[in-house]
Order: C-alpha cells, then structure tokens, then sequence
C-alpha cells in the first residue's frame, strides 16, 4: 500500500509564494480550525483548516500562522502551537512538538500559543494590513476563540486594516500542483475500488446503510482518513432529493441506488457519483435516463478547455443538458432543464470538496473540477447523476476518474460476474 504525503519544500513555497502577493507592508494570520462540541464533554470529529494546512502541514489544532513579508526577500514566518503538556498526553497521546512541527512545515521559528499575542503587536508595526480568513458560511454559530482575537486586535489596534486573505490565497488553490494531483489520484484509486466492491455486493434487501458501511472499511482499511463529506447512498425515489444522506432505508429490486461519495487521502479527497441497478439489470426506462446522463456527461467533459469562466462553462452545460433531454422527451423545452436537472454542472475540487474559487475565475491548466450532471424524475421514483473528476490540461482536460466504470454495459458485467 502506498504512502503519500506533501514535502515539508511544498508548504514553503506555498508560503514564499503568498508572501509576494501581500507585500512588504502587510502580514497574514492564518489559523488552525478550532474544536467543535458534540454533546457534553463529546467533540464533533475534527478535521484541520484547509487554507491552515496549505500553508503549513500542520495537522494540529489551535495552531496559528504569522507569516510577515520582507521587502529583501527574508520573511519572517512565524508558528504557533499548543504547549506540550504531559498530562494531556495520558488522555490523548503525544502530543506535537516544535522539532515536528519544524520537519513538517519548513518553519524554523515555531513558538507556543502563549506568546501569539505579543509576537503579532511586535510584527505588524509599520505594517497596514492583516489579511486572515475566517468561516463566512454559517453566521449564526458561536464565535470561536478566532474571532474574538480578531474582534480585540481591530480595538488595540485601531490602524491595521483586516482584509480577506481569500482573495490571495483561493486563487493559489485552484491550480493544483503535481504532488497534490497524486493526492486526488490516490483518493480516486481507492474510491473506485470501494465503488466496485459495492457493485459486487449489492442486491435487492441490503440496507442503504450497509453500503455506507462497506465504503467506510474500503476508506479506512485502504489508508484514506475518513470520508470527504457525508456519503449519500439513495435507493429509489431517494436519489431526487439532492443532499439525502439518512441513509436508513432498504434497498428494493427494480430500483437504482445512488452512490454519491469520497474518501479523504491526506485532506485530499475525490468526489465521485455513480448509479447502479439493485438487482444488477437497467429496466429498458432506467437506461434510457442514464444514458441520457451519460452522453451529457461525456459531451460536456468533451468541450472542457483552459480558458473559459465557471460562468461560461454552466452556461456551456445548460445548452448540451437542455437539448439531450428535449432530444429524449424528459422536457419540452430546452430552456426548462433545471426542471428534470435540478443543479449546475459542477464544481471545483481540491483541499474543499466545493473548493475555492468564484464563478467568473478563468480556469486554466491544473484546475481540477467536478462534472455531474443529473436527472430527477420523482413521479418515477428516479434519480441519477453520473460524476467524474477532471484535471484541466493545457490543451484540454483529463478524466482522473476515467478507471471507475459508468458505461451501462460494464456495470452490468460487474454485477453480473
């Protein structure tokens, strides 16, 4: 089994790179993602700061980064992490210490947390900026620690001016550097074996959960983390509802089961939908519709090249989805697509399974994206969409995904082995 991981050489550059786009007359803030309560004393599992970790490696919480930038080219780069404290470690197990810390990030002045503070007042004179970035989406939990540091240096220090670090660091991210392609590569690898696993064992009785429970052992015992994100497992009318992820009911003969899902291969993780028959055969209706899905699928990955704006790719998207179904009967119109379809084409992919990225951003080569159209036909209690992962290349694009099977013929002889 192999073992992947990003060089302490990968977070340098990352850094320097980003040093160079702030300027001499700024600084950056870069934060570890914080703990999440469960219940009680009980923790939501954790997962690190994506940003944090591009620039750091870090796969610790509470750990900040101050990364000062040089007008000579010497920047200052400044971590942070908790103190060693023995008795933590009899309950949670060793603990990360600053010649770790060094090894894996690069950064040869690491500190503990408790001189954040004043290590941040001495930095930022004659400095005018702080860019640091915080989570935006949910603006009615609790403020973190993070925010509450950020909230007193805006009133101890009136004149530094807080700005988004996204509009730096996201555009960074899109463009995915070899060793992280691997990454993405790895985690598909072993989706794709899950995936045909699953294909091998399903049939009419089985429980939506137990096929969430199968691709959770081919994930761990296969050297992913965890899962990328909630997996969606919908036999059945299921499948039109977009986000469904109960996963509590049985699967029936005569249905198809939808299999949205990622493994997670050091804070990597693809992020593939497939379709498959419960009792192994398409009703001649079902492939009809997926392969409706499929030639959309294929049309669309057909036209993908470096240039064009998410805009213009969705725009791209509506007339191939809109005149296929038309083509097919689903819809009278190809205007009225998102009736039957529902979504946009994709989107960006890499440390964030929605990574970042705005919608007018012009991808270029190393910009990995998702493509996956859908059909949603609840009266008929069916719901496909058919994923893939794509690696934008100079001249065009290349399917990452293309080894996880998807052409009826083959899932048929898969299942039917």
């Amino acid at each position: 089994m192999r073992q992947l991981s990003l060089s302490s050489d990968f977070f340098s550059r990352n850094r320097t790179a980003l040093a160079e786009k702030i300027g001499s007359d700024s600084l950056a803030l870069i934060q570890a993602a914080p703990h999440a309560i469960r219940n009680s004393d009980n923790l939501h599992q954790w997962r690190q700061d994506s940003t944090f970790f591009y620039y750091t490696g870090i796969d610790v919480p509470d750990c900040s980064l101050v990364l000062a930038p040089s007008s000579d080219g010497k920047n200052s780069e400044l971590l942070f992490i908790p103190m060693v404290d023995p008795e933590k470690e009899k309950w949670g197990g060793k603990m990360l210490t600053k010649e770790e810390a060094t090894q894996i990030s690069g950064i040869k002045a690491v500190h503990t947390n408790d001189s954040l503070r004043q290590a941040l007042f001495r930095v930022q004179k004659w400095r005018e900026t702080l860019y640091c970035d915080l989570d935006e989406f949910y603006p009615d939990l609790s403020l973190t620690p993070q925010h509450l540091l950020l909230s007193d240096l805006r009133q101890r220090l009136p004149g530094l001016q807080q700005k988004k670090l996204s509009f730096f660091s996201s555009p960074m991210r899109i463009r995915k550097h070899p060793e992280e392609i691997e990454l993405i590569k790895e985690s598909l690898g072993i989706i794709g074996t899950a995936l045909e696993t699953v294909m091998t064992k399903l049939r009419p009785g089985l429980m939506e959960y137990q096929i969430e429970a199968e691709l959770t052992f081919q994930y761990l015992y296969n050297g992913c983390e965890r899962h990328g994100f909630d997996p969606i497992v919908a036999g059945g009318k299921n499948a039109t509802a977009l986000h469904y992820i109960k996963n509590t009911d049985q699967l029936k003969d005569g249905d198809l089961v939808l299999i949205d899902t990622g493994g997670e291969y050091r804070m990597y993780s693809g992020d593939i939908t497939r379709v498959f028959p419960v009792n192994g055969r398409f009703s001649d209706r079902q492939k009809q519709c997926y392969q409706a899905v499929l030639d959309v699928n294929k049309a669309f990955i057909g036209e993908i090249k470096p240039g064009s704006s998410w805009n213009q790719l969705h725009e791209l998207a509506s007339q191939i989805t809109g005149e296929i179904y038309a083509k097919q009967g689903f819809i009278d119109n190809p205007n009225n697509h998102l009736t039957v379809s529902y979504h946009k084409i994709g989107h960006f992919l890499g440390l964030d399974i929605h990574d970042v990225g705005r919608p007018d951003e012009i991808i270029g080569p190393g910009t990995v994206i998702t493509v996956e159209p859908g059909l949603y036909l609840s009266e008929e209690g069916i719901g496909i969409r058919i994923e893939d992962n794509v690696l934008v290349t100079e001249t065009g694009c290349d399917v990452l995904s293309k080894e996880i099977p998807k052409e009826i013929e083959e899932i048929e002889t898969l299942m039917n082995k």
